[in-house]
């Protein structure tokens, strides 16, 4: 009982550092362990955190929502129509390491994002996923003007698999050395 009561005061106070420090540290710090330890409790905090100044603690608040499981699915969910595009990018990326079929669609919309860095993550994220359903979606981000995505899109593609004639084609006339390497790793060349 005593021990119950120190784990919940030990989150309590993590989730206030999470949500008060002013050192972006402390935040990231407070992220961190209230991913190792904080659980459903804590996701209401890490779902502010999403939306902190700082790049780091922004990553570390996905991350423990990541381990938080389901609890931490729906915020992630929901976070990928955020107005803010970093925020949408971690969720996407936080979606592919959960790695749930239902994420699909959402992030099958996410590849029409109007940022790059988005596009990128969520081409990313469904090929962590690698369900077929994707595959359609996927193609026409291999002309994405932003050679990034393109890469996600060719990596992606090639975790799902049966897309090997439009990889090809892609191939002929991509003007990027790093998407090139990827296409050609996606088809399984050397």
């Amino acid at each position: 009982m005593e021990h119950e009561q120190t784990d919940d005061l030990a989150g309590e106070a993590l989730r206030l550092a999470l949500g008060g420090a002013e050192e972006a540290r402390i935040r990231r710090m407070a992220s961190i362990f209230l991913g190792k330890t904080g659980g459903a409790s804590s996701v209401g905090a890490l779902e502010t955190a999403l939306r902190d100044p700082d790049k780091e603690v922004r990553a570390e608040a996905m991350r423990a929502l990541v381990a938080c499981g389901s609890a931490g699915f729906p915020v992630l969910l929901a976070a990928l129509r955020d107005p803010d595009w970093r925020v949408r990018y971690r969720a996407a990326e936080g979606l592919g390491l959960i790695g749930e079929r239902r994420a699909v669609a959402p992030l099958v919309r996410a590849l029409k994002d109007e940022r790059e860095h988005v596009r990128y993550m969520a081409a990313k994220a469904l090929g962590q996923i690698a369900d077929p359903a994707a595959r359609g979606a996927l193609l026409p981000l291999l002309r994405d003007p932003n050679p990034p995505a393109r890469k996600a899109a060719a990596t992606a593609l090639g975790q799902i698999g049966g897309a090997e004639a439009v990889l090809e084609e892609a191939l002929v006339d991509e003007p990027s050395g790093a998407v090139r390497r990827a296409l050609r790793d996606a088809l399984g060349r050397p």
